[in-house]
């Protein structure tokens, strides 16, 4: 298969790809557990330093209906945090599950109270503030975006959907940035992503730079409103591919050229400020694996740390931050192992830092690392899939 390589499968092979499903749901989660059992030259991959010490620890959710998983996690502030997934759902695919949100309040997680409940899962959850929070819900098994609830700061209220189009929705992102700013985007089986933006009163259809024949925007993540990144890959008309890149400055998206890396993609983006931001990828058919630095004027390929390999089909290796600037990789590997792995970067150098093992768990999955604002505390949520496979959501801190 030639490069295009991820939007090519996509088009060509009817969505059936596993790695653009992952954030089709929670409820894919069960068929991924499945499958998964111009800048300075490129260099040798960096020399990893190990971990003075390791100090991620495992907090305790409330008793949740067996099978569950967490997607995806927003944080606030100390005090507020939100994470959202599945559960009750079987790992053979038989139940689908209803759809699972757990609230931070400083001191231990708790359930939130929806709205209502269906036959899926939540997908995704994305802040502004202790006063503005969305969430995006997929049904079974459709795997349709058909589901938005807004947080007023008072309690979470289903709200109209915007028209996707399409017969899937796969590769689905929410963002949203201090202020109001929001976006939606998903592939929907047209040529290019489609992209929604909520202006603060509705949710309006946006148009982006594509500069070749197809672009696939596989995460967005928005530092303020008018500082975001949107990052996927490109397809030409002759079917080759590369990285993609886009910055939102306030009114419009632009492209950022990307030093060119042929069947490149690029899963993770994280802004430490407008002149600092990373992003993370691979390339579609190889091993290899893709750092890239923004400087504020331009985009420069950089050396891969030593350990940061391609992640199970069906995943998506991330990227974040905490507000002293360092740096998070996340979702990487597929070597078996109830301990999570993480590269953390302090400024300087690279480290390998995993978690304590979980008794039970024989593989642990990373879905989201996002940081407390002013502080060097990040959480991560995801999956712990024991030998059955079950799974069983998974919230651990650092910091």
């Amino acid at each position: 298969m030639t490069s295009g390589s991820r939007r090519t499968a996509y088009v060509v092979l009817s969505h059936l790809s596993l790695a653009h499903r992952r954030r089709a749901g929670a409820l894919a989660a069960a068929a991924a557990f499945a499958a998964a059992l111009v800048g300075p030259a490129v260099h040798a991959a960096a020399t990893i330093q190990p971990a003075a010490t390791a100090s991620w620890q495992i907090i305790p959710t409330p008793s949740l209906i067996p099978d569950n998983a967490l997607s995806a996690a927003a944080v606030v502030s100390k005090q507020l945090a939100w994470a959202v997934g599945t559960e009750g759902y079987a790992s053979n695919g038989s139940t689908p599950g209803t759809p699972l949100m757990l609230r931070w309040n400083g001191s231990r997680w708790s359930r939130a109270t929806l709205p209502g409940t269906w036959q899926g899962g939540l997908a995704a959850v994305a802040a502004s503030s202790a006063t503005d929070a969305w969430a995006l819900g997929t049904n079974a098994p459709a795997l349709l975006i058909a589901h938005l609830l807004h947080w007023n700061g008072h309690g979470w209220r289903s709200t109209a959907v915007p028209s996707f189009g399409g017969s899937i929705n796969a590769d689905i992102n929410l963002a949203a940035a201090p202020g109001g700013r929001a976006w939606i985007s998903t592939d929907n089986g047209a040529k290019s992503t489609v992209l929604f933006s909520w202006n603060g009163a509705s949710w309006r259809p946006q148009s982006y730079p594509c500069p070749h024949w197809s672009c696939g925007l596989i995460k967005i993540t928005a530092r303020t409103g008018h500082d975001a990144w949107a990052v996927g890959n490109y397809v030409n008309s002759a079917g080759s591919g590369g990285p993609l890149a886009l910055h939102w400055t306030g009114s419009s998206w632009t492209t950022t050229p990307v030093p060119f890396v042929k069947d490149g993609y690029l899963t993770g983006v994280f802004g430490i400020s407008s002149t600092d931001a990373w992003a993370v990828g691979a390339v579609f058919g190889s091993a290899a694996m893709l750092l890239y630095h923004w400087d504020g004027t331009a985009w420069h390929k950089m050396q891969t740390p030593a350990g940061l390999t391609q992640p199970p089909l069906g995943e998506n290796t991330g990227i974040a931050g905490d507000s002293a600037g360092h740096l998070w990789i996340y979702d990487f590997g597929t070597a078996a192992s109830s301990q999570a792995s993480y590269l953390r970067f302090d400024g300087q150098r690279w480290s390998m830092i995993r978690d304590a093992p979980v008794a039970g768990e024989v593989r642990a999955i990373v879905r989201v690392v996002a940081g407390v604002l002013g502080t060097q505390t990040v959480w991560s949520v995801g999956v712990g899939l024991t030998g059955a496979p079950a799974g069983r959501a998974r919230i651990e801190r650092y910091g």
